[in-house]
């Protein structure tokens, strides 16, 4: 299933063919401690374990595709294993970062794709903690040349069970500042796996999980999210802005679908499956990233 199959351009196949998702190791001796954003309280380090192996983030693969269009994927290739919920950027110096959950350490990681290869960088770090636990489901952004991070944290009990959408920055894409609490969750274990695009006006949609819902949410700032609409075809969603300006919405029913928006995110059209199901020979294809940066669709294969 790690067979080459990538346009040259931009063909990313996975460290020692889908290898390792952590074999660098990360920083002994974490930064000094800095006050969190409240609601976005990090304390601790994840143990530096695997998890979910049974069943979970140690299960999960990171696929990629080539999709010049934005609504079909050619060329699925898997490309680093026991890594979940990937989410690709360009990084301010111009190569391209993927985020993701790494099931042989825990913790939110940067790899970064480098010619033909996706590399594991290191565990980001968020406030001073490095790997910090109860961070999941990343999303990047670069704004202003700086990295902007949107995740979930209060993950597994995480922060006294409190969740919520929060936000960091970062200048190198591994050192982070919580700058806001983009969206408080209460304690509903059901919301998930964020996602974070800015309009030509200036404004900001975030759309996240409710299981097989997609929630979506404005904002003025960009920091300060309000729950206007939900869509009931499908969850882990991913925004990304058309070639024509409009906005695309991808959700996973059945495989990956995609959805398009003329009115910034009021209504919705559908437009069709742009990963199907069973892709790779696997039960499922999730966890949706478009970078168009780079021409690539990356996902999550279990």
């Amino acid at each position: 299933m790690c067979t080459l199959a990538l346009a040259a351009a931009l063909v990313a196949v996975g460290t020692n063919a889908c290898g390792s998702s952590g074999s660098p190791t990360t920083p002994t001796t974490p930064p000094t401690v800095a006050a969190s954003v409240t609601g976005c309280e990090v304390t601790t380090s994840t143990p530096g374990t695997p998890v979910g192996v049974t069943g979970g983030p140690y299960q999960h693969n990171i696929a990629f595709g080539f999709s010049p269009n934005r609504t079909s994927v050619t060329g699925f290739t898997e490309v680093l294993a026991h890594a979940s919920v990937p989410d690709g950027v360009r990084l301010p110096d111009g190569t391209i970062g993927v985020y993701y959950v790494n099931g042989e350490t825990d913790g939110v990681w940067l790899g970064r794709l480098t010619g033909s290869t996706l590399t594991p960088v290191s565990a980001i770090t968020v406030d001073g903690i490095v790997r910090p636990a109860g961070i999941v489901d990343p999303d990047a952004t670069l704004v202003n040349g700086r990295v902007r991070l949107a995740y979930l944290n209060g993950f597994s009990g995480a922060n006294n069970g409190k969740r919520a959408m929060c936000l960091a920055e970062s200048s190198d894409g591994l050192t982070f500042k919580s700058i806001a609490m983009a969206w408080d969750l209460g304690t509903n274990q059901n919301l998930t796996d964020p996602s974070a695009l800015q309009l030509a006006d200036g404004s900001w949609l975030m759309a996240i999980s409710d299981g097989q819902t997609t929630r979506l949410a404005r904002s003025s700032t960009g920091l300060s999210f309000t729950q206007y609409a939900t869509v009931t075809s499908g969850g882990v969603p991913e925004l990304a802005p058309t070639s024509d300006g409009r906005v695309r919405l991808y959700v996973c029913s059945g495989g990956i679908l995609s959805y398009v928006s003329a009115d910034a995110g009021s209504s919705w059209t559908r437009e069709g499956t742009v990963v199907p199901s069973n892709t790779l020979g696997r039960t499922i294809s999730c966890d949706p990233s478009y970078v168009p940066a780079a021409g690539l669709f990356i996902f999550k294969t279990a």
